[in-house]
């Protein structure tokens, strides 16, 4: 599979670009199992790890958009560029989607 990094490659690359408080995110993730059936779930550190390390732009988005959006992958591979509006104040997706009709 190309694209992908080796574990020995992992080690040797830049740190990550913020610190993150890994025994904190686990014990959150700890009281968030403690409290019934929810979902196992990636915690943010995790996430920005994971793209902190993605090497491509296009896989890079994708996972940036599905992290941000909530959405699902069909949904996102469903996007063109005119759902995006990324004028500042408040960038946002419109999602075309039959939830809730």
């Amino acid at each position: 599979m190309s694209g992908l990094i080796s574990y020995s490659e992992l080690q040797q690359s830049a740190p990550l670009p913020v610190a993150i408080d890994y025994p904190a995110a686990l014990a959150l993730r700890q009281m968030a199992l403690i409290q019934g059936k929810l979902p196992k779930y990636l915690l943010a550190p995790e996430v920005s790890a994971l793209h902190h390390y993605v090497p491509d732009l296009h896989r890079r988005m994708l996972l940036a958009t599905l992290w941000n959006t909530y959405i699902c992958i069909n949904e996102a591979l469903a996007l063109t560029l005119s759902d995006f509006s990324l004028v500042p104040p408040y960038p946002f997706v419109q999602l075309a989607t039959l939830k809730g009709v």
